[in-house]
């Protein structure tokens, strides 16, 4: 990953986060015509960070070839294995695999 999708990706982690503790802290977002909106926008945001980490993940030369479609299928299926994947192989450089 280059330094603009490392950014990326960490204000999107910490930006769902955020999201998921104001909804649940800040009962005025609880009302269906702000919650659409911030959803929509949450949603484009994780859109983007799917897209940067399987970019990731299609580029990286892992030791076993499955183990890139097991991070694929993880990633695709749980959402928080992000979390997991990013400073395990995604936050280093492919050169140095």
């Amino acid at each position: 990953m280059n330094l603009l999708e490392k950014l990326y990706s960490s204000f999107a982690i910490i930006f769902a986060f955020a999201f998921l503790f104001c909804i649940f802290t800040i009962k005025e977002l609880q009302d269906l015509s702000i919650l659409l909106p911030l959803t929509g926008v949450a949603l484009f945001i994780n859109i983007g960070l799917m897209f940067v980490v399987f970019k990731d993940i299609y580029f990286r030369n892992f030791e076993n070839s499955t183990q890139k479609y097991i991070w694929f299928a993880l990633i695709l299926f749980i959402w928080p294995s992000v979390i997991i994947y990013l400073p395990l192989h995604g936050f280093k450089s492919r050169k140095a695999q």
